[in-house]
């Protein structure tokens, strides 16, 4: 599937691409029209609802939990198809450089605070 830009629930948007497979059965002739494309605009508008309502940290650590989820709402809508979708993976993430360096001077501020800290607890254990 395409990267697509989507939203989290804090409109950020990020770049993500979706692989899945699937098994195309006999009666998938015959129950759509087209069952590639009928199955990635299924895989399109559930990954879009179910990253709808994460947040940015939760899509960066749950990846695993969000494939998942997506596996099984695609599984679900795609079997009266005659088609079985095997196996989802989020392939892809890529956040705006923007986004990417208002991160990096985040992390290193909690860094800083945490030595900050340690430094403070040392010195006030040395003086006792």
């Amino acid at each position: 599937m395409p990267p697509e830009v989507l939203s989290t629930v804090l409109v950020i948007s990020y770049s993500l691409q979706l692989v899945f497979n699937r098994r195309l059965q006999v009666v998938s002739v015959t129950m759509v029209n087209d069952a590639q494309f009928s199955t990635r605009l299924l895989a399109q508008t559930t990954l879009r609802n179910v990253l709808g309502t994460k947040t940015l940290s939760e899509i960066l650590s749950e990846r695993d939990a969000i494939a998942t989820i997506t596996e099984k709402v695609m599984d679900e809508g795609t079997l009266p198809w005659g088609v079985k979708v095997e196996r989802v993976e989020i392939k892809d993430l890529r956040l705006p450089h923007q986004l990417t360096r208002s991160m990096a001077v985040e992390a290193e501020a909690v860094r800083r605070a945490r030595a900050a800290v340690f430094h403070a607890e040392g010195e006030k254990n040395a003086s006792k």
